[in-house]
């Protein structure tokens, strides 16, 4: 009888463990892995659209696997990342800008070198390198890039036939922005649309695309201090972008409306000539094209000073917005297998189609047909440029953009003292 009950406890033993032996849990055994994204994006119209059309395709061709695709509000999305992190919160992939707030959290972030080895090949290296921890394409890649972003100049072409001006010569030089500025204000056309309530973007983004001509790869000389806020190219840039207020070029309202998303309706809306805007995302070509006909929008990467030594320099970040597989999640394997289908192919192209955004993934056709996406995409290949800004130490941003007000808005301080201002956070935050 003894004999019996030892063999009836060995046989509830094993049949109790052998689901463990077939590899899981009697959770995970008993039904599909659920991923949970967390996505600042995904209440955007636009955008989460396309995100649940691919979900959808995705869940079609994994029914294994579930996604919860959660909405996060922009404001304070990285502090209550970190939060979600430090507590251990069930999340398994999210959507992270590839600068510093995102790389302030990639000790979280599976390193995916292993798992992408056999599609490393199709992701742009530029954008690989933007997500990579150490900045080589090869290795310590940490997210996947779903947009490929830059910054440059778009200009309304039916504004410039009303000011007089060629609408198919961009006005590159500094001289033929100036004279173009100047038509378009004695047409009573705004020349340039600004938004700088709050955070002063219109004119972080006009330096980015300026410094990038004076700088080229020089840019990255502010990871080191290598360059520096009071170089000669860094104060020139600013005396010329001071100059561009001084000459009542940029719309009045500027200071009392925000780039996001006022200013960018107001250039889409007609009004103004000229528009620092992004090559993906938003602000960009689609957006502008769409509301105001792609006949009616040009674009050109700079205007260019007589002495900026890299005239064709063309701001490309390299990947712009990422996704990243949470390294203690239960389900890292269905996570990065999530996060490679939504940066390639069919699921990439649906985000592109939708949104405009630049895919950096050879899968994705591009629709060659599209003359000025065409012109973006060759600027952003063939003459690429650091961004400054995600160079600069990232505790300086938001004093960055106080003192440029005080200097550019409130004129308050001149531009030795903003110089100096700029350089003391600068080696600061160093």
């Amino acid at each position: 009888m003894k004999k019996l009950r030892i063999v009836l406890i060995l046989a509830l033993f094993i049949s109790l463990a052998m689901p463990l032996i077939a590899g899981g849990s009697n959770e995970e055994a008993a039904g599909p892995v659920t991923i949970t994204y967390w996505d600042f994006k995904f209440e955007e119209e636009v955008s989460g659209a396309a995100f649940r059309e691919m979900d959808a395709l995705f869940m079609e061709d994994n029914p294994d696997i579930i996604i919860n695709h959660v909405a996060q509000s922009e404001d304070g999305y990285y502090a209550a990342l970190m939060a979600a992190f430090t507590a251990g919160t069930d999340v398994d992939v999210i959507l992270t800008h590839t600068d510093n707030r995102g790389w302030n959290l990639s000790d979280f972030f599976t390193t995916l070198d292993d798992s992408i080895a056999d599609v490393k090949g199709d992701y742009a290296p530029a954008a690989l390198a933007a997500c990579s921890e150490s900045g080589d394409a090869n290795k310590n890649i940490k997210m996947l890039p779903l947009t490929s972003q830059g910054l440059g100049i778009y200009y309304n072409k039916a504004n410039f036939i009303k000011a007089g001006l060629d609408p198919e010569k961009a006005p590159v030089e500094l001289n033929e922005f100036l004279a173009a500025c100047e038509a378009l204000k004695a047409a009573g056309i705004p020349p340039i649309i600004m938004g700088n309530q709050g955070s002063g973007y219109s004119i972080d983004f006009l330096y980015r695309v300026v410094l990038a001509t004076f700088y080229g790869n020089g840019i990255d000389g502010f990871k080191d201090g290598s360059s520096n806020f009071t170089d000669s190219e860094y104060v020139e840039a600013s005396r010329i972008i001071k100059s561009l207020f001084e000459m009542d070029y940029v719309n009045v309202e500027n200071p009392s409306i925000a780039y996001f998303m006022d200013a960018i309706n107001l250039f889409k809306s007609g009004e103004g000539g000229f528009f620092v805007g992004l090559t993906s995302d938003i602000a960009h070509w689609k957006d502008f094209g769409d509301a105001l006909g792609y006949e009616n929008v040009g674009y050109f990467s700079s205007f260019v000073a007589p002495d900026a030594k890299y005239p064709n320099a063309q701001v490309n970040q390299g990947a712009g917005i990422a996704l990243a597989s949470i390294n203690y999640s239960k389900n890292v394997e269905a996570a990065v297998k999530y996060i490679k289908s939504y940066t390639s192919g069919e699921r990439g192209k649906v985000f592109m189609d939708a949104s405009g955004a630049i895919v950096p993934n050879s899968t994705i056709p591009i629709d060659s047909s599209n003359a000025m996406l065409s012109d973006i995409l060759d600027k952003m290949s063939m003459y690429a440029a650091p961004d400054i800004m995600t160079r600069v130490p990232g505790g300086m941003v938001g004093d960055f953009y106080n003192i440029a007000s005080l200097f550019f808005l409130a004129d308050e301080i001149s531009l030795d003292e903003y110089i100096e201002k700029l350089q003391k956070i600068y080696e600061t935050n160093m």
